[in-house]
């Protein structure tokens, strides 16, 4: 069970991200700030649900909040979104300790989404990043890594496109040899 998140396949690309995270944080405003440019052109929308991250009872509220972000998503939109993101900016390591509890870890590795967590700073590690499908350092490094991997699959249809066109161009060029090379024979 712990490693099942991390057996699930990796998105190829991203079109929709739930994200769950503290209302107003600053790992929150960092990742928005980002995320708001690839949704302003259309690349990928994001979807937000908050939750205490610290304090009695906040490992109850977020996974409260993972589950409700998966059941809205799928009423609003009839699938699941690519990947669900867990953010949340640094702290005191005593304020990350109420993320090491069991039933919001179980649940994770439970979920059949690929779970991306960006908690605290480097030196920072909670039980869910260990059962998370992928760790980042940071939510600034979530938002990073998602944008990465946009970037790379548009390289990739770029060339691919480049690579259809050449070889259309190519036919047709030999079409038109063909054609040319048949007219002067009648």
């Amino acid at each position: 069970v712990f490693a099942a998140n991390k057996r699930l396949t990796a998105p190829w690309d991203f079109n929709a991200v739930s994200v769950v995270a503290p209302e107003g944080g600053a790992g929150l405003g960092d990742f928005q700030a980002e995320a708001h440019r690839l949704e302003q052109f259309g690349v990928c929308r994001f979807t937000y649900a908050y939750s205490r991250f610290q304090g009695e009872g906040a490992p109850r509220e977020v996974c409260n909040a993972l589950q409700s972000a998966v059941s809205d998503w799928s009423s609003e939109y009839g699938d699941q979104p690519d990947a669900v993101v867990i953010i949340r900016g640094g702290g005191a390591v005593n304020d990350l300790a109420w993320l090491n509890d069991y039933d919001l870890a179980r649940y994770i590795c439970d979920l059949p989404i690929p779970v991306f967590t960006g908690i605290g700073h480097e030196r920072d590690s909670t039980v869910l990043d260990e059962v998370a499908h992928t760790k980042f350092d940071t939510p600034s490094k979530v938002i990073a890594g998602i944008e990465q991997t946009i970037t790379k699959r548009t390289s990739e249809a770029k060339a691919f496109f480049e690579q259809v066109t050449t070889r259309s161009f190519r036919a047709v060029q030999s079409s038109k040899a063909v054609a040319v090379s048949l007219d002067a024979t009648i």
